[in-house]
């Protein structure tokens, strides 16, 4: 069943709502990828909403980490070509060593292995997702960092700090501060989306919610297409 609609919720993000004639009380539960899916009686208001899901955020958070721990990974083989805006993965089997070794380089993302362990051996792919997040952080501080700085400029935005992190399920976050913190997944977006992200941060150093205020500023910076961008980004994850 498809949702009814979809309510931005910070800090969660976007949060599925059902409406439903069967539904007695609103009540919430963390699906596959993290998604937040919130039950509600019909005409149930958007503000009780809001209040239910921000006094659940604890069980929420914890309900996605439970999530994220039981979803299966992707398996990087050395069959498949992987590569990030910058740089190549390249898996080395190596009868030489019986331990990992990981480089970030000259445009690669070499991981050596013992040809004795087989290319699912869930230490080994552990071990080549840090490898590629470690690649993306190099890649998030050469770009998104003075991409952010530009776009700030651009549109009159100031903010106070911003922090690149490995995030499970958003792109993006701001707190009442104005500290930004971008997922640096980002760098697996197309640049338009990528702008789209920082853009949707710096308007929350203004607006601190997903009201009427807030769009309008988006449609603003965004030349209008402030929606159909939030739909196209819709199509992407966080996880490979």
């Amino acid at each position: 069943m498809a949702a009814s609609y979809q309510l931005d919720i910070p800090p969660i993000g976007k949060v599925d709502i059902y409406e439903s004639r069967q539904c007695r009380r609103v009540t919430l539960r963390v699906g596959a990828g993290g998604i937040v899916r919130v039950s509600v009686p019909p005409l149930t208001t958007p503000k009780l909403i809001y209040e239910f899901v921000k006094a659940n955020i604890e069980f929420i958070n914890k309900a996605k980490i439970q999530v994220e721990k039981k979803a299966p990974k992707h398996i990087f083989t050395a069959s498949e070509h992987f590569s990030t805006k910058s740089h190549t993965l390249r898996l080395s089997p190596t009868a030489t060593d019986n331990r990992f070794h990981g480089k970030v380089s000259a445009g690669v993302i070499e991981v050596v292995y013992p040809s004795d362990v087989k290319e699912d051996d869930e230490q080994l792919q552990e071990f080549i997702h840090k490898a590629i997040a470690a690649a993306l952080k190099i890649e998030s501080k050469k770009y998104i960092i003075p991409r952010l700085a530009t776009l700030a400029k651009e549109h009159n935005f100031s903010y106070n700090k911003v922090d690149l992190r490995d995030m499970t399920s958003r792109w993006g976050s701001c707190d009442t501060r104005g500290r930004i913190c971008i997922n640096i997944h980002c760098m697996r977006l197309p640049n338009h989306l990528i702008d789209y992200v920082l853009l949707h941060e710096l308007c929350h150093t203004i607006y601190h919610d997903h009201q009427a205020g807030f769009w309008a500023k988006m449609e603003e910076v965004c030349n209008g297409q402030a929606k159909i961008l939030d739909k196209e980004l819709n199509k992407y994850h966080t996880r490979y």
